[in-house]
């Protein structure tokens, strides 16, 4: 019996699934500072580095905004791009790296442009510089989801480190959202970006707009058809703005808020047009008056102030709203149920002639959607401000709006909506019908494009992985070397390194000392490719050792150092190394020495032409 139960209880493990338990980012001290460097993006901080601003585990719930960590920047940038670099140090289990699809990184929001690091390799770059070093396009993105190169991760500790450049004053500027931050199964997270239901939603109110912007076609004195299209459409577009999908459409963010938070601002005047049309009269002159300023503050936020006239709407929001509910709806419900009761002549009841009263009234119809207006816009636009890219939990409020909204235009017009709602069915059926069909052709073409999937999935695998590690080796070779020639008073000193390649076997180095110039040195290692980049970085170090520690000696005897020490490095490779180190005395006369390397050519102020310079002996 016992043998029994516990092979049952181990059929039931193994048929179980096993999730791997992802990384909340969140739950692990930060680290931020200003600027960047790809030096730092390796390790964790050391403690007693006062560079680095600490921020400790909030699971869940950590915004990191960098107007909030900087303020005085925020007060006193102007809106001047900035660079900053964030640091999460954290440990990953060997079921994470097991889980099959891969691993994965889903961030809530980052922006406003960033770079992603993992234990120092470039990993994602959503970082667009003009020349000048000006944001050329603004990308701050809600739900990033990032495939993982799986080999990058290591069992136990990582590094995930970011490069943050935008307006220090912005809101968009860091990891701004309370969360989430995860990192773990790629399937799992991509699980959290699953919006067809809010895609269905838009598709509904979308229609919604058009049938209804066509039957104010048919009949043009049917002016609420057209402003309750006109706000349904407001409706979807500013929904489809928040959704996930359309940063993979747009590469402008900046685009996306300024027409969502138009569309916001849009949404009330419309609605109240709608009313003053459904009961029968003129849109009033405070609802043309808001529409007018509404339309105002639409179009300026989309050149600046957006956050500021964002939090004006928020404060004075709830002044039309007010105004529907008492002016539009509670004054004739209440004549509506007064002359009632005086029809009635106080029979029947009071209960009675009340709901009489209501059901007479087309206003008490629309005072359920007023209501829900005002709690869905207000919900929807708070949760915007936390950086989740759904506000999901307005979505069925939403629903109820246009649903409770358009039964006022049943009301007037039964026969029309009732053709309408078999219209919609009937697009339904359709479009599940054309989903299946769709589907059985997907399913027949992934099976033809299984076989060639398998033949290139390889190479593109090796391919991907080598280009990336050429790009980030070529990024840590060109930060050893100097970016410009030192300025000095007694010396002018330009340069040209251009590699043929991404690596270069080519090395150069100057050797200064405070304003004065020691020496310097070029060199050249045989041979192409990333172990001729190495041994370049390699070599530039210990040339600029040696030359400091036996600046008595000659140039010949630190060559030969050098040589010494290389020889045991470059035993194991076919690499050798040719150079030319030359030393400047503090009278101007400069000492040099080459080590097979091209000789130097001299001219001086009354040379003919162009001679060698004396060589020392090496």
């Amino acid at each position: 019996m016992k043998k029994t139960t516990m092979l049952a209880f181990s059929l039931l493990l193994a048929a179980a699934p096993i999730h791997a338990q992802s990384v909340d980012l969140t739950a692990q001290d930060l680290y931020v500072r200003k600027g960047f460097s790809l030096e730092w993006t390796f390790y964790a901080p050391l403690p007693g580095e006062t560079d680095w601003v600490r921020l400790p585990a909030s699971p869940g719930d950590r915004p990191v905004a960098m107007r909030s960590v900087f303020p005085e920047d925020a007060r006193s940038a102007g809106g001047e791009p900035a660079r900053w670099c964030i640091v999460i140090p954290f440990n990953v289990d060997r079921a994470v790296l097991e889980a099959p699809g891969g691993v994965g990184l889903y961030l809530g929001r980052i922006g406003q442009d960033w770079q992603v690091y993992l234990n120092g390799y470039l990993v994602r770059d959503e970082s667009f510089f003009t020349p000048e070093g000006e944001l050329g396009v603004h990308r701050s993105v809600k739900g990033a989801l990032i495939e993982l190169d799986e080999s990058r991760v290591r069992p136990g500790g990582n590094v995930l480190a970011f490069m943050i450049a935008g307006d220090p004053g912005s809101g968009d500027t860091g990891l701004p959202a309370a969360g989430p931050y995860l990192l773990g199964p790629y399937a799992e997270l991509g699980a959290l970006k699953a919006e067809i239901p809010r895609l269905m939603l838009i598709g509904i109110f979308f229609f919604f707009s058009l049938y209804h912007g066509m039957l104010f076609l048919l009949r043009r004195r049917g002016k609420a058809y057209l402003y309750y299209g006109l706000g349904t459409m407001l409706l979807s577009l500013y929904l489809f703005t928040r959704t996930f999908i359309i940063y993979g459409l747009l590469l402008e963010t900046r685009t996306i808020d300024a027409v969502g938070t138009a569309a916001l601002f849009l949404l009330v005047p419309a609605f109240m047009a709608f009313i003053d049309a459904s009961l029968g009269r003129r849109v009033s002159v405070f609802a043309k008056a808001y529409a007018a300023a509404s339309a105002l503050a639409a179009i300026l936020q989309a050149f600046a102030f957006r956050e500021a006239l964002l939090a004006g709407w928020r404060a004075t929001v709830a002044l039309p709203l007010a105004y529907i509910l008492v002016l539009d709806l509670a004054l004739p419900i209440g004549k509506a149920v007064r002359d009632s009761i005086g029809s009635r002549g106080g029979k029947g009841g009071l209960a009675r002639a009340i709901m009489q009263g209501l059901g007479r009234s087309e206003a008490s119809t629309l005072i359920l959607g007023t209501a829900v207006m005002g709690a869905a816009v207000l919900l929807d636009s708070f949760e915007r401000v936390g950086g989740a890219a759904g506000g999901r939990s307005a979505d069925l409020v939403f629903l109820v709006l246009v649903f409770g909204t358009a039964a006022v235009l049943a009301g007037k017009f039964f026969k029309v909506y009732r053709d309408a709602e078999a219209v919609k069915l009937d697009l339904e059926r359709r479009v599940a019908a054309r989903t299946g069909e769709l589907q059985a052709e997907l399913s027949v073409q992934e099976g033809l494009s299984v076989r060639l999937s398998d033949l290139s999935g390889k190479l593109k695998s090796a391919v991907s992985v080598a280009d990336k590690d050429l790009r980030i080796a070529t990024q840590v070779q060109q930060g050893f070397f100097p970016k410009s020639a030192p300025r000095t008073d007694s010396w002018e000193l330009a340069f040209a390194f251009m590699p043929a390649g991404g690596l270069s076997g080519d090395f150069y180095d100057f050797y200064q000392s405070g304003e004065r110039l020691d020496g310097l040195v070029v060199g050249d290692v045989s041979g192409h490719g990333i172990a001729s980049g190495l041994i370049t970085v390699l070599a530039r170090s210990i040339f600029h050792r040696n030359f400091y520690e036996r600046r008595h000696r000659s140039l010949g005897a630190v060559l030969e150092a050098i040589n010494a020490e290389l020889i045991p490095e470059l035993s194991s490779v076919e690499n050798f190394i040719t150079a030319a180190l030359l030393r400047v005395a503090d009278d101007g006369q400069v000492e040099y020495a080459t080590a097979a390397h091209t000789e130097i050519l001299y001219r001086g102020p009354t040379s003919p032409g162009p001679t060698r310079s004396g060589r020392a002996p090496c």
